[in-house]
């Protein structure tokens, strides 16, 4: 696990689709709190969402600036599926990041040690 970063959104690769109703849910828990509190998970060398493309979607939905990323060196990041029928490869999320070809959401499964509790102040990733 890296350090929090701040990263553009648009600089992400989603792996996964998302749910619409479920971003909303996650933009009222952002506004209500003013901060960030979970970042988003991404392959160091590609930027490859691991973890939170619903707070992915947020962000942009949004019009922030930055978000806070942790990024992961992905050979040490188990990977399972939520799904009995897909069994994807880490070669396989990464070349769909890049090619923009996303899986159904809720597809992969990544795991990750506990990281510290984040807060981050809204006020920090809007702007230029």
């Amino acid at each position: 696990m890296s350090p929090l970063s701040l990263l553009p959104p648009l600089a992400l690769r989603p792996t996964e689709e998302t749910d619409p109703g479920r971003i909303g849910e996650v933009i009222a828990l952002i506004l209500d709190a003013q901060a960030w509190t979970q970042p988003i998970c991404v392959e160091r060398d590609t930027l490859a969402v691991l973890d939170g493309h619903h707070r992915l979607a947020a962000a942009i939905q949004l019009g922030l600036a930055r978000v806070p990323v942790r990024t992961y060196d992905y050979a040490a990041v188990p990977l399972a599926s939520w799904r009995p029928e897909v069994a994807p490869t880490r070669d396989e999320v990464l070349r769909r990041a890049l090619a923009g070809r996303l899986y159904p959401p809720k597809t992969t499964r990544h795991t990750f040690a506990p990281a510290p509790e984040t807060a981050v102040g809204l006020a920090q990733l809007v702007g230029p």
